[in-house]
């Protein structure tokens, strides 16, 4: 059976994979969009056949991940960057996983509006259902996005950026983190991410593997 550490390379090369056709492709509307400032009105949405594929298999090695054996290791890991350098890594998976699936549903909705299948599309007018549309879309994202970041912490695995930066996090000896604490964990960790200049300075204990996030939730950065 795989253990975790051995998830570092597969999806280190799904991030090269999306780099280099990030660097090689032509720019592609992938998800929705939704603009509206001074008289402008700009709508658009789509998704790619090779996105959609993408996103399947990020998906497929993401829950392959989660029920993987486990780490076994339980040295601290003491320093902050690597952790910075992860939330980014997995955002940019996320993103991957998420946006082609969500641009299918403006690309089908605009095919029975308009008769008209496209894979992408851009207008300036208009359409009843626009705002709700956006909204759920939105709405999707955000919830896909914080289980993305909970469910790892849930199961005690690492997150597919964790993975390749070689740590994850566990909670504290005689802790647990239900799904409520691993999503309240997600949301400051966002704020963590964005505050990271704070990290090396507030709640560090370099031996035990923990700034203030996992102080407050009794949790630990340990290697794999």
């Amino acid at each position: 059976m795989f253990k975790v550490r051995n998830f570092r390379w597969p999806f280190a090369g799904l991030l090269a994979f999306i780099l280099l056709i990030s660097v090689l492709n032509r720019p592609t509307i992938l998800g929705f969009s939704l603009e509206w400032s001074s008289g402008d009105y700009s709508f658009a949405g789509g998704t790619t056949t090779w996105a959609l594929c993408l996103s399947l298999l990020i998906i497929m090695v993401y829950l392959a991940l989660m029920y993987a054996a486990a780490s076994e290791n339980q040295v601290p890991l003491p320093g902050v960057f690597r952790r910075f350098v992860a939330f980014w890594l997995d955002f940019i998976i996320a993103m991957m996983a998420v946006t082609p699936i969500a641009g299918l549903l403006p690309t089908v909705t605009e095919w029975r509006r308009t008769g008209t299948f496209q894979w992408a599309f851009e207008r300036s007018e208009p359409a009843p259902g626009d705002w709700a549309l956006s909204c759920a879309a939105l709405i999707v994202g955000v919830v896909a996005l914080i289980f993305y970041f909970s469910w790892p912490l849930v199961r005690r695995r690492p997150s597919p950026g964790a993975c390749v930066a070689g740590y994850q996090i566990v909670p504290d000896e005689g802790a647990t983190l239900t799904l409520g604490r691993a999503i309240l964990r997600t949301l400051l960790g966002f704020v963590a991410a964005c505050a990271c200049f704070l990290a090396p300075f507030v709640g560090r204990d370099r031996k035990k593997g923990k700034f203030w996030l996992d102080k407050v939730f009794d949790t630990r950065a340990v290697g794999l």
